[in-house]
Order: C-alpha cells, then sequence, then structure tokens
C-alpha cells in the first residue's frame, strides 16, 4: 500500500558518479555515491522493512500484554495507562525521524553541484508520493474519525484532538486528491 522504499530511493535522482540529492526546495543538488546510496536504501529497508513492521507490532503487543501486570505491580494511577501507547509510539517516531534523515546528515557538509529544483517541479514530486490507494484510505480512515468525533456529544481535551487531527488530515488529503486529479487531467489535455 505504502511504499516506503520506493518513496526513499525516490529523493536520489540518478546522474554521472552517483545520485543527486537534494536537501530542501531551496538547496541545489549533492553528490551521493552508488555506495553511500546502497548503503542508505539498505538501512532504511532494515527500518521500514517487513521484519521491522513485524517487530514494532512485536514490541506494542508485548507492552500491551504485560502493562497491567506492571501497573497493578507498581499501584500506578490511571493515568499511566497512557504510557503504553505514548512510549512506543514517541520511540518508533524518533527511531523512523532519525533513519529519515540520515541523507541529510551524509550531504551535510558536501558542495552543490546543481542549482535548486525548480518549485513546481518539487511540489509535483511531493504529491506523487502518496499513491491513490494510499490517498483513498487515508481520506476514508480520517473522514470515518471526524465525523465520530464531530457527532461524539462529549467535548473534553481527547475528542477536540481527535476532531482537530481527523480534520486537519482529512482537509490534507481532499487537497492532496484534488492536486492529483488536476495533475491526471492536465496530462491528458
Amino acid at each position: 500500500m505504502l511504499d516506503s522504499i520506493g518513496e526513499f530511493t525516490e529523493q536520489f535522482t540518478p546522474t554521472e558518479g552517483g545520485y543527486l540529492f537534494y536537501p530542501s526546495n531551496a538547496c541545489g543538488g549533492k553528490l551521493v555515491t552508488t555506495d553511500e546510496y546502497e548503503q542508505l536504501t539498505e538501512r532504511w529497508r532494515k527500518v521500514t522493512g517487513r521484519r521491522a513492521r513485524w517487530m514494532i507490532v512485536g514490541i506494542e503487543m508485548l507492552a500491551l500484554f504485560f502493562w497491567p501486570d506492571i501497573s497493578n505491580v507498581f499501584s500506578l494511577p490511571d493515568w499511566s495507562d497512557w504510557i503504553v501507547v505514548a512510549a512506543p509510539l514517541v520511540g518508533i517516531s524518533a527511531w523512523l525521524l532519525w533513519a529519515s534523515f540520515a541523507p541529510h546528515r551524509l550531504v551535510r557538509d558536501r558542495p552543490t553541484i546543481t542549482p535548486p529544483k525548480p518549485v513546481s517541479e518539487a511540489r509535483h514530486q511531493a504529491r506523487g508520493l502518496p499513491n491513490w490507494r494510499y490517498t483513498i484510505v487515508v481520506l476514508l480512515f480520517s473522514g470515518v474519525a471526524l465525523i465520530v468525533s464531530f457527532n461524539s456529544p462529549e467535548r473534553d481535551l481527547e475528542r477536540w484532538a481527535w476532531l482537530i487531527g481527523s480534520g486537519a488530515l482529512f482537509s490534507l488529503y481532499i487537497w492532496i486528491a484534488v492536486q492529483k486529479f488536476r495533475e491526471k487531467q492536465a496530462s491528458y489535455l
């Protein structure tokens, strides 16, 4: 559904002597050798591949399985039950962020060898990353979460967080879907 390895490799443009990596829209391309590219791709595969996903699920399942016993033994307050969700989420997010910025750290001190990409090309490439299938799934789930949180009679902090988060995600993916549709229509003309 979401090809994280394919999306990671699309950041690199093949060129003579290796690959070009653009750290941001304002920066020019920086050279990454073929060996460095292969090492980055292999590391990313280890972080987001099938084995890593099963490891993440396993860690979360173990946490969910053992947390009630740990909570009872230490007589932890009720609010601490969120730790079982928040701690793995924060840890996994930090792990993914660290891995995703590996190309940036690699080319940080290297000189630029090409000018920056045009803004229209960079935006087109960014919109092309999530495929239609992924876009539709996110729209469905965020739309359902938005409707459920909007129709909830309770207006506590949790409901407001769900309402704002799902509304923002739904709005973002509506915009992405419209832009993808417009680009597809323009390509037919």
